[in-house]
């Protein structure tokens, strides 16, 4: 029996979360202290048989969305709030004498999130073009803006072209890559509120079609080189321009060159919407993950992955002794970063290179047996960009039909 729960403890022993794998049950309880367990002191879960990927596991709460979900479900039901996160089962309000009973579907919060952090993303470069609008008035001899470069140019001109369907119907390649160039560029400079809603839905809009191009052509590179034998510079690279589209949890990369920790390096660092740091090392989907002892008829780490897992544990041991002066050092690069309890995550080898159920479970098992460290297969990072497409393109579907 003992082999079906999955059970996480604090530093103080207290219980963050049980999840009993057969009858995918159990109980995640937040952390007291932190901003959401004034809301809720636990939360139910139902149909998991693996730890939900909307959750903190060092027991903060709910990833992105969550400290304005659980505020607003608890102004509206107050303290007979209690909350069931759901694998399957649809949002529901379940009440009794004593107690409100919140249903949550995990699959829809976790497509809600994406969407937050794309507000939070435009939220973001709406005040930073604001300040420096500000700076440039206020201090112009520091702060200066491009030139207009407008010469030969009519107001509203370029408008009145694209609207016609001829004229996009012949732009050539060059003119089309120039578009395609410029607006990146174009969208940060709108000086629009969220509270405007055409702007924002020209926005959303404008995200999506640029994301579904550079999802396209960021799974046929991921695809490639998977085919490959790239080195883990290369695999850094990469991972580092395409991380927080991988994952898409986080809102800020500290690179690598950016923080020294006892004379070493981790490849790069995230932090995501609330401010939490996360360690990251980088393998190559060609390192082995497992060996197996076949006196004892299990797998084991094997060496490469264990030496990673050791430096990983190292780096983020370091992060804690030093966590004043690196929240310091990020402030200055106007990043806020709150260092409390970090994660460390390998992202190495292949799942599909586990070639059996006794190996895959071997391999979750030992997954679940590190403290504070998760190891992540290259093709399930894939798999979470392909997903992370069809998902758009059933959204511009379902747009097209309403």
């Amino acid at each position: 029996m003992a082999d079906d729960i999955t059970e996480k403890f604090n530093d103080d022993g207290e219980l963050i979360y049980r999840i009993d794998r057969k009858k995918k049950t159990g109980v995640y309880n937040l952390t007291e202290g932190e901003t959401q367990h004034k809301f809720v002191k636990q939360i139910k879960l139902d149909g998991f048989s693996t730890f939900p990927k909307v959750l903190y596991p060092q027991g903060y709460g709910l990833r992105v969305s969550g400290t304005q979900l659980l505020e607003m479900l608890h102004r509206k039901f107050g303290d007979k709030l209690r909350l069931i996160l759901s694998a399957s089962k649809p949002a529901a309000v379940r009440r009794t004498s004593t107690t409100v009973v919140v249903t949550i579907n995990e699959v829809s919060l976790r497509t809600a999130n994406v969407g937050v952090s794309d507000v939070k993303k435009a939220k973001a470069t709406e005040i930073k073009v604001l300040v420096h609008d500000f700076l440039k008035h206020q201090l112009p001899a520091h702060f200066k803006g491009k030139l207009d470069g407008a010469f030969g140019y009519r107001p509203n001109r370029i408008a009145e072209m694209l609207e016609d369907p001829d004229v996009r119907e012949h732009l050539s390649d060059k003119d089309v890559l120039a578009i395609q160039g410029i607006y990146p560029e174009l969208l940060g400079e709108i000086p629009f509120t969220l509270r405007s809603a055409a702007k924002v839905k020209m926005v959303t809009e404008g995200i999506k079609a640029s994301k579904r191009v550079y999802l396209n052509q960021t799974i046929k590179d991921f695809e490639k080189k998977l085919k490959g034998n790239s080195s883990e510079s290369v695999w850094q690279k990469f991972l580092h321009e395409h991380i927080l589209t991988l994952l898409n949890t986080y809102a800020f990369v500290i690179e690598k060159q950016s923080v020294e920790l006892g004379g070493k390096f981790p490849d790069f660092m995230l932090i995501d919407a609330y401010g939490y740091l996360d360690v990251y090392e980088i393998k190559k989907p060609q390192t082995t993950l497992l060996k197996y002892d076949k006196s004892r008829d299990n797998y084991y780490w094997d060496a490469e992955l264990a030496r990673a897992i050791t430096q990983t544990e190292k780096y983020m041991s370091s992060v804690l002794r030093h966590r004043y002066e690196l929240e310091h050092k990020f402030r200055k690069k106007q990043m806020e970063a709150h260092i409390v309890r970090p994660r460390g995550f390998i992202i190495a080898g292949r799942r599909a290179d586990l070639k059996d159920d006794t190996m895959r479970e071997d391999f979750r098992i030992l997954n679940d047996s590190l403290k504070n460290v998760d190891v992540i297969c290259f093709d399930d990072l894939l798999d979470n960009l392909t997903t992370l497409r069809d998902r758009l393109a059933e959204d511009v579907n379902g747009a097209k039909k309403k």
